[in-house]
């Protein structure tokens, strides 16, 4: 066991409790719209151990796949490339981040806040996985193609001793998954105080 999730409420935000073996995917589907980038903030910060008294138990240590975030400054006058992203992001003793360059047209001068939302995942993915397959990935921003193949990926890259929590707002790996959690609401009306207080829980 690699993860032990016990069954959580975050204002009345339903979380079943499931645990993460090797070799396993859990998709976890959120609410969508303004909840869920509070619930998906909380989900991050107990599954990676960085809240304090975090009921969850984890044997082995997961990496969240950071979303590629660029300053003003940078965007206008010095965008970050691919190469200068893998320079500063990449585990250069694992080649698997170069996987990136067989999207056509792609090379390490491109910059990266030209990328479509699934490339750019495809990017921070890979990037993630030179350091481990043991991984948490959000999938806001991709299409179902994209969301398709980026699945395919983390299928071969758990073979054969890791795992991959996924995070979407939908249930279109439903099937596909080992186990797939849905977030449920029980409350009465959602009121934007519910997000407040979900953003500021530990």
């Amino acid at each position: 066991m690699l993860i032990s999730f016990p069954e959580q409420n975050f204002n009345n935000f339903i979380v079943p409790a499931f645990q993460v073996n090797e070799g396993e995917i859990v998709v976890i589907e959120l609410p969508g719209g303004a909840l869920f980038q509070p619930l998906l903030s909380k989900l991050k910060r107990m599954l990676t151990g960085t809240v304090t008294d975090n009921p969850v138990v984890i044997n082995s240590e997961f990496r969240f796949v950071e979303q590629f975030k660029e300053s003003f400054l940078n965007y206008h006058f010095s965008p970050v490339t691919i190469g200068k992203y893998h320079q500063k992001h990449a585990n250069k003793d694992n080649p698997v981040y170069e996987k990136i360059y067989h999207t056509p047209s792609l090379t390490r001068r491109t910059k990266v806040n030209t990328l479509a939302g699934d490339v750019r995942k495809k990017l921070e993915l890979y990037t993630t996985l030179s350091w481990t397959n043991h991984l948490i990935l959000d999938l806001t921003g991709v299409d179902p193609k994209g969301g398709t193949d980026i699945f395919g990926i983390i299928k071969q890259a758990i073979i054969p001793n890791g795992a991959a929590i996924l995070i979407d707002f939908c249930d279109e790996f439903k099937d596909q998954c080992t186990t797939f959690i849905k977030v449920n609401y029980t409350g009465g009306d959602i009121r934007s105080d519910s997000v407040k207080l979900i953003s500021k829980s530990k």
